[in-house]
């Protein structure tokens, strides 16, 4: 299933199904593909404890926070 994120559950099962079947068996009983199947063996964590390496969106405040904000926050120290 293209697009779709991996589940720990598909991650549990898949690693169920691995102790008796081949990697291909295993992966298509927990609805992954065969590369996504290689990846989790390749790997040591499951994939909601991997942090995302990129910005989810841009800051809104950057271009006031030197200018505004940060001289509001260090005024209220009193």
């Amino acid at each position: 299933m293209p697009g779709t994120r991996i589940t720990d559950q598909q991650v549990t099962i898949y690693m169920k199904h691995k102790k008796r079947n081949s990697q291909v068996v295993a992966a298509a009983k927990a609805g992954i593909s065969e590369r996504s199947a290689r990846r989790i063996d390749k790997q040591n964590e499951s994939p909601s404890a991997i942090k995302r390496q990129w910005r989810t969106r841009t800051d809104p405040l950057e271009s006031i926070w030197d200018s505004i904000v940060l001289p509001l926050l260090q005024g209220d120290e009193t």
